[in-house]
């Protein structure tokens, strides 16, 4: 069966290895105007998001600079089918296992807070890639470090994740959602369109976080180049979160003064995320 494919219609057409391959998955796509010779990269999205997160800015910015570039929507999220309800944790790393192998030859992997933990698994249980890039990404040790974090830094926004999570969006304060994704700069046009898309995340998968299964030290993959970028104005993980990814893949560590968590749709995107990644990417994976 065919990929669910959401595009521009200007756009080719998704090559056939992967139409074969993904079976009722979303990814959205948007490939260089000529080869330039570099890995694609695959956007591995957070909670209550989706594949869509990516493509306002990020897809066209990394295809626009030589990386062909393809963003999966998780099982249950965006037009990706499968029971929401049950999801796990595991679930999702079979998702990236599959839009990877699909994609083909070793992709770079940027995942954003629990797509960067999913992102993490992939590789430790022998998933192939040049690079990761974790952004504002959950740690090995999953979310407990987040949860306290919260706790004693942000309780509104824990208590809106709550609504969201038990009632929906349309329960949820923009308010306090947009203070924990944007930095103080971003406009009203930044946010718009985000309340509308965003969405439940799995219960099973949510429990899973809280206490992941642990990362084989053995199987990790630790030769793979890591990049670890975050804010010191997340409200979501302590910069204790960042300096244990970057431990743990011997990853270079970059802790953005000001950044909020959303660092891929702040009004900022482009200087302070983008372009070091970029900039990253070509000095360790594109030379």
């Amino acid at each position: 069966m065919s990929a669910i494919w959401a595009r521009p219609p200007e756009f080719s057409s998704p090559p056939a290895q992967i139409q074969e391959f993904f079976v009722k998955q979303e990814v959205l796509h948007r490939l260089p105007n000529a080869p330039a010779g570099r890995p694609p990269v695959l956007f591995v999205h957070g909670a209550y998001s989706a594949a869509w997160i990516w493509e306002e800015h990020f897809l066209r910015f990394f295809a626009d600079r030589g990386y062909p570039a393809y963003a999966v929507s998780l099982r249950g999220h965006g037009a990706s089918e499968g029971d929401l309800s049950s999801a796990s944790f595991s679930d999702y790393v079979d998702d990236v296992e599959i839009a990877a192998k699909a994609i083909g030859g070793e992709p770079v992997l940027i995942g954003h807070s629990m797509g960067g933990l999913v992102a993490q698994h992939y590789l430790a249980r022998g998933g192939k890639a040049k690079a990761l890039v974790a952004l504002a990404s959950a740690p090995p040790s999953g979310l407990r470090s987040s949860a306290l974090h919260m706790t004693m830094f942000a309780p509104d926004v824990l208590f809106q994740l709550a609504l969201l999570q038990s009632l929906g969006p349309n329960w949820t304060s923009p308010a306090v959602i947009s203070r924990a994704l944007f930095s103080s700069r971003s406009t009203l046009e930044s946010k718009s369109g985000l309340f509308q898309k965003i969405q439940r995340e799995s219960p099973r998968a949510s429990a899973d976080l809280l206490a992941p299964p642990a990362l084989s030290l053995f199987d990790a993959g630790k030769k793979t180049p890591t990049f670890v970028l975050g804010g010191d104005a997340d409200v979501f993980l302590p910069r204790s979160a960042l300096q244990e990814i970057a431990d743990f893949w011997q990853g270079d560590l970059e802790v953005l003064p000001g950044a909020p968590h959303g660092l891929m749709i702040d009004t900022a995107w482009r200087d302070i995320t983008a372009e070091k990644i970029i900039a990253w990417l070509d000095a360790k994976v594109a030379a």
